[in-house]
């Protein structure tokens, strides 16, 4: 079972913005890889460490804030869902939304 806890205290401590709140987390189809999103528009993937941790092993920047100008609206970078692909080979997908 995994414990996912956070405390608003930590953002003191570590320096943390607003923007590395984790907004979204999902597992691969096995249960075994753990993607998380978070409100600046990053997406890390995950592997286990031991029981009930998880090591990052990649993190890329999946979206950026934009301006829709038909709807005159801004559209925010944070990560509202991800889901992992069906494996085909060795490489793992993902598709993320914002």
């Amino acid at each position: 079972m995994l414990h996912l806890s956070f405390s608003s205290s930590i953002f003191l401590y570590v320096g943390l913005s607003p923007a590395d709140i984790i907004s979204t987390v999902e597992f691969n189809h096995t249960g075994e890889l753990l993607a998380t999103g978070d409100k600046g528009g990053r997406v890390s993937k995950s592997e286990p460490f031991s029981q009930g941790e998880y090591n990052v092993y990649s993190t890329f920047q999946s979206h950026e804030p934009e301006f829709d100008y038909l709807k005159s609206l801004e559209i925010e970078e944070k990560i509202n869902k991800i889901r992992w692909l069906p494996q085909q080979n060795a490489a793992q997908f993902l598709l993320s939304t914002n």
